[in-house]
């Protein structure tokens, strides 16, 4: 979704366009980092706009109900959002930091994997978390590695 397009998508998507709601799919649009909660808000104080912490989780739970937005849940961490919505897409997240980024799926049609047996479920999305280690913490840790070794 492009930036200027945000108060376009909130009326499209039947809500009301209010402050808060601008702010937050406006920081969810510019984010490539799949923020938690308590970086929208500190995002959207950053840029002029008063958002208490229940508002925040409450327009975030708006922009999710009406496809705006995509709650990610990765176990125990806190929940991250992002307005990348209507494509089938991953996620690949390092188990040191925390950084998320986004995998395109392997073929491209929802979904783009398929189970084993689908007891009878119409299927239509299939969600996957890579974990790994990022470049990064990679690096970090074989510094880290290095200085330890030497006498």
């Amino acid at each position: 979704m492009l930036v200027e397009h945000v108060e376009d998508a909130l009326r499209g998507a039947g809500l009301r366009v209010t402050g808060p709601r601008v702010a937050v799919l406006r920081v969810l649009a510019e984010a490539d980092d799949h923020p938690r909660i308590d970086q929208v808000i500190e995002r959207v104080r950053a840029s002029g706009v008063s958002i208490s912490t229940q508002a925040a989780y409450d327009v975030c739970e708006a922009l999710t109900g009406a496809s705006l937005a995509r709650r990610i849940d990765l176990g125990r961490s806190p929940a991250r959002y992002e307005a990348r919505v209507g494509d089938n897409h991953h996620h690949l997240v390092c188990r040191s930091c925390g950084a998320t980024v986004d995998v395109d799926c392997a073929t491209g049609s929802a979904p783009c994997l398929a189970p084993g047996a689908d007891h009878g479920f119409a299927v239509e999305e299939a969600e996957v978390t890579f974990w790994g280690t990022c470049p990064d913490c990679r690096e970090a840790s074989t510094t880290t590695e290095e200085r330890s070794l030497t006498p």
